[in-house]
Order: C-alpha cells, then sequence, then structure tokens
C-alpha cells in the first residue's frame, strides 16, 4: 500500500504546476468528508465472526444483551485507526460521494454497505472506551459517530437514507446508555447534547431521498409509461404528514403494476421515518432533563 502511494506521488509531482484552479481544486477535495471516510473503510480489520457471535452482536448493538469488553477488545484496538479516521473526517462539514445517478441501477452503493460496518464498529468502539473510563474519548466516538451516519445519507437513494437511519438509531441509544449508566459532566453532556441538535428535527432529510429513488426510477421504460412527478409529489407529502399515505397509495394504484413493485413500500419508509424520529425525541428529552 505504501509503495504505491509513493509511485503515485511521484507521478503526480511530475505533472502538478501550481496554479489558483488547482489550488482551489485541492482545498474542495480535502474538505470533503467522504474521501477521509473512505481512508476509513480501507482500515477496518475484520476478524471471523460465527453466526452465534454475529447474533450477540446484533443484540448488544440493539440494546438487548450487555457489551463484554473481554471479547471485543482485541477487535477494537485493531480498529481504533478507522475510528480516529472517522472522528477526524467527521469535524469536515461537506461530505459528497460523488454519485452518479446516470448510471442507474448500476450506481456504485458499495460505500453504503462499508458505513453500516463502520458505524457499527464504532458504537462498539464507544461501549470500549466507556469501559475503560475514557469518557471524553467516548463522548468523541458517538458525536463523530452521529456526525457520520447523518453523512451516509447525503445524496444518496432511500437504500443509503435507511441504512443512515439504522446507524442513527444505534448511536442515539448509545448516547440513552452513557446517560444512564455513566456520570457524565454538565461538559460532557453539553457535547452530546449540541450533536444531537445538529441532527434537525428529523436527523435525516427524508423528502431528498424520495426525490432522488424516483428520478433514478425516471427512465425508460417507466418514463414512457407514466410520468412519476405525481408520485413523487404524493410520497414527499406522506413523509411530511402520514395523514396523505392514503392518498399516495391511491396514485400508487394508478400506474402500471411493474413499476408499483419497484416502488418502494411507502408505509415501511414512513414507519422508518418515524422510528428515528421517536428515539431522537427521547433521546432529546434525556439530554434536557
Amino acid at each position: 500500500m505504501k509503495s504505491k502511494v509513493t509511485i503515485l506521488f511521484v507521478i503526480l509531482a511530475g505533472l502538478c504546476i501550481p496554479n489558483p484552479a488547482s489550488a482551489q481544486q485541492n482545498v474542495s477535495l480535502a474538505q470533503n468528508a467522504a474521501l477521509r471516510y473512505w481512508s476509513a473503510f480501507s482500515e477496518v480489520q475484520d476478524s471471523g465472526i460465527t453466526d452465534p457471535q454475529a447474533k450477540e452482536l446484533n443484540a448488544i448493538l440493539d440494546g438487548t444483551a450487555p457489551y463484554d469488553d473481554l471479547k471485543y477488545k482485541d477487535l477494537l484496538d485493531k480498529n481504533a485507526l478507522a475510528m480516529e479516521i472517522l472522528a477526524r473526517a467527521s469535524v469536515i462539514p461537506n461530505c459528497d460521494w460523488g454519485l452518479d445517478y446516470s448510471l442507474g441501477d448500476n450506481t456504485p452503493v458499495e460505500y453504503v454497505r462499508k458505513s453500516l460496518v463502520l458505524g457499527r464498529l464504532n458504537v462498539l468502539y464507544a461501549f470500549h472506551l466507556f469501559k475503560a473510563g475514557k469518557k471524553d474519548e467516548g463522548i468523541r466516538a458517538l458525536t463523530a459517530g452521529l456526525k457520520f451516519s447523518h453523512d451516509v445519507a447525503n445524496g444518496g437513494s432511500l437504500f443509503a437514507t435507511v441504512i443512515a437511519k439504522d446507524l442513527l438509531v444505534l448511536h442515539l441509544r448509545a448516547v440513552s446508555d452513557s446517560l444512564h449508566l455513566e456520570q457524565l459532566t454538565p461538559v460532557q453532556r453539553g457535547r452530546l447534547q449540541q450533536a444531537v441538535d445538529a441532527l434537525g428535527m428529523h436527523g435525516i432529510d427524508w423528502p431528498s431521498a424520495i426525490k432522488k429513488e424516483m428520478s433514478v426510477l425516471n427512465r425508460p421504460p417507466w418514463q414512457q409509461s407514466i410520468s412519476l412527478t405525481q408520485v413523487t409529489q404524493a410520497y414527499v407529502a406522506a413523509m411530511n404528514d402520514p395523514s396523505h399515505l392514503s392518498k399516495l397509495e391511491q396514485v400508487l394504484a394508478t400506474v402500471p403494476q411493474p413499476l408499483r413493485d419497484v416502488v418502494p413500500m411507502p408505509k415501511e419508509v414512513i414507519e422508518q421515518k418515524q422510528e428515528l424520529d421517536e428515539k431522537l425525541l427521547q433521546t432529546r428529552a434525556l439530554l434536557h432533563d
């Protein structure tokens, strides 16, 4: 890996002639959190996990089983660098995954799967730090994880948005646990409160995700059979106000069956949004208590 970086640097060094345009582009690229997150992905050190261990891990993350540091300490120590890169990247406001939706169904979404692994590891890492008595570091991991989880949905489809929602719920649950189990100082609580408040009312821009999802579908053969404008408008209205769900279902009933089969089921999407909304309200209530 290092040799490749060195060779690439030598090649670029011979080609780069400083000028204002290139300098501006370099600054722009440097201020993109997504590039740093990709670096964190590359540093993730996996270890073989059996099916029973995977179930136990899911139970820990879901809050239905206690965290055992002896079982996960080695794994988390191996991934400390990936977690540090994530934390450093999370302070960068801009996050652009550079998605090319003109590819349609072939648009790469591997970053979403990698994000799920990295985000779940980060929750465990926060538990690990709290167990070691490193409360400030644990708070930093949680606040970084909240920002990262939010960033996963940036410019993404509904798939990326739902994964971002899952990661936010996991981190919010970990925040709640830290408030119940740890003796946090007012400053530490304040850092958590600031991170949660920064997520906004809903944590994720669901209407944008719906519009992106519909825009991907707006191509042949669907483009010729029906305009998705009406479906998109009705879907966004239902996301903003669930009482509009019945109207959306009526609109969907008028579209051809093959198209209806690929449109995300609105009831399930609304339930996903509501789960995150409820968790945000619960966590904010604890932080302001």
